[in-house]
């Protein structure tokens, strides 16, 4: 009676020291979601010493985005099950993610002493040590996983980011070099090390790396990550879909973004930017008949809010070559949108290809008054000015597409070049020849070239090697 007097004792006790569950407002999510909460919910209120239970509520916290509640779950669920490795990661995880990167660094220290070799933890603690700064320790966390994985990108990147800190330019170029070659869509990593080639005077190469981080911004390394990959199977908002969709198009997996934005149409059928993005990723898989199904649900739900729902299909029509019916509906998109430059411009494309250079020409001028810097935009128009001889002011629209300076210039400076030379403009056609030349054999752009040689040598200009 006595031991099982006290047995009963410290059960309550410990009961008392594990911390209470947070107050639920099911309001607070959207409404898809709210049956799966509360029922995670219930569970936990009714199993109080199911570690498992308290810890898959916090993860419904984390996924739709209640920081606060999803760490006090997963302190609770490591309270109820302290040699388990996933909740310590989450919970290190969430407050790194809020900012609390001191608290991070001793979480994640400790998940790490339960499980060293999980790659993504280990990558999260050299993050939160470069936070606090603590470099020393941040290196050589980033330093041991190179040893271990020698790809691992986001390492050398880490390295690249102590190494600005200490004033070491040099090794931080080398560093974020190698994160890039490691791997090339490193959005981060390109802007970074756009800004260190900015510093060493090295201006070209930044310019070219500021045009590779415009194309991959939000892109970053793959990491296997199988507790991530848990948390996110349990996702159940719409719009969270939609963004993972969004996500996996940019990084190339079209099937996959289509298989996401779908679970997001399933999830709210309602929701017209999935139907708007269905009708660009069918299209770009050529399923013209799934592309027309999601524009004509994308127009009966919301027929005047959406001109990328007419753009996108009218992409999809003109690469079909139902040009008729492309043109409609970039027309539509700009009823809409009067200032949706890409519309104008790919109007004037559609325009010119029936034989109507002037009306081609008035569509590319609104596409460049609305969106000054749209180099291609620029190109179509000074190429339809040239070939109606309107030479003066054909030339000034294709110097507008010589920077930034990327792996198109070769091509605008070839236009440039012999624009000029249709001028009657001999040496500066030469020089931007020349340039063009150069250029291209410096990118390997080797059939470009020798198209350039070809000019080169109609102008009586012997093509050298270079």
């Amino acid at each position: 009676m006595l031991i099982l007097g006290l047995s009963l004792c410290t059960q309550a006790s410990e009961t008392a020291r594990v911390v209470e569950l947070p107050k639920l407002t099911l309001t607070d999510f959207p409404p898809e979601v709210r049956t799966q909460v509360q029922r995670a919910y219930e569970s936990a209120s009714e199993h109080p010493r199911d570690a498992e239970s308290s810890g898959r509520l916090g993860m419904l916290f984390d996924l739709y985005h209640r920081p606060d509640e999803a760490s006090v779950c997963y302190r609770r669920a490591h309270q109820l099950d302290p040699m388990s490795f996933k909740w310590l990661y989450y919970l290190g995880s969430q407050t790194a993610k809020q900012g609390k990167h001191t608290e991070a660094v001793g979480t994640l220290r400790a998940a790490l002493r339960l499980k060293p070799d999980y790659l993504p933890a280990r990558l999260k603690l050299g993050e939160s040590l470069f936070a606090v700064g603590e470099l020393d320790e941040s290196g050589e966390t980033y330093s041991a996983i190179i040893r271990q994985w020698p790809d691992a990108a986001e390492a050398y990147y880490g390295l690249g980011r102590i190494s600005i800190a200490r004033g070491n330019l040099t090794e931080a170029r080398d560093s974020f070099r190698k994160a890039c070659d490691l791997f090339p869509s490193y959005g981060a990593a390109h802007y970074a090390l756009a800004q260190v080639d900015r510093k060493l005077g090295k201006s070209e190469e930044s310019d070219q790396q500021l045009n590779l981080h415009a194309k991959t911004k939000t892109l970053v390394p793959p990491v296997e990550d199988p507790l991530r990959d848990a948390l996110r199977a349990l996702d159940m908002a719409a719009e969270s879909r939609l963004e993972r969709g969004v996500a996996l198009e940019q990084a190339g997996r079209l099937e996959d973004a289509i298989a996401e934005t779908e679970k997001a149409l399933q999830l709210d059928p309602k929701l017209v930017l999935a139907h708007v993005n269905l009708i660009i990723l069918y299209g770009r898989t050529g399923n013209l008949e799934k592309a027309e199904e999601h524009y004509q649900a994308a127009v009966l739900l919301n027929p005047n809010q959406f001109p990328d729902a007419h753009y996108d299909y009218g992409v999809v029509l003109m690469k079909e070559g139902k040009l008729d019916e492309a043109e409609r509906a970039f027309r539509r998109a700009l009823e809409i949108n009067p200032s949706f430059a890409d519309a104008y411009n790919n109007l004037g494309y559609l325009l010119e290809r029936q034989g109507k250079p002037a009306e081609a020409i008035a569509e590319y001028k609104k596409a460049v008054e609305h969106k000054p810097s749209f180099r291609q935009a620029h190109f179509n128009l000074g190429r339809v000015l040239i070939s109606q001889q309107q030479y003066e002011e054909g030339i000034q629209q294709l110097q507008q597409t010589l920077s930034p300076v990327d792996d198109a210039t070769p091509a605008y400076l070839y236009a440039l070049g012999a624009a000029y030379g249709r001028a009657g403009e001999r040496q500066k056609a030469l020089h931007y020849l020349q340039e063009a030349r150069e250029q291209a054999s410096a990118r390997g752009q080797a059939q470009l070239r020798i198209d350039i040689e070809k000019d080169l040598q109609t102008l009586g200009q012997k093509g050298g090697s270079h």
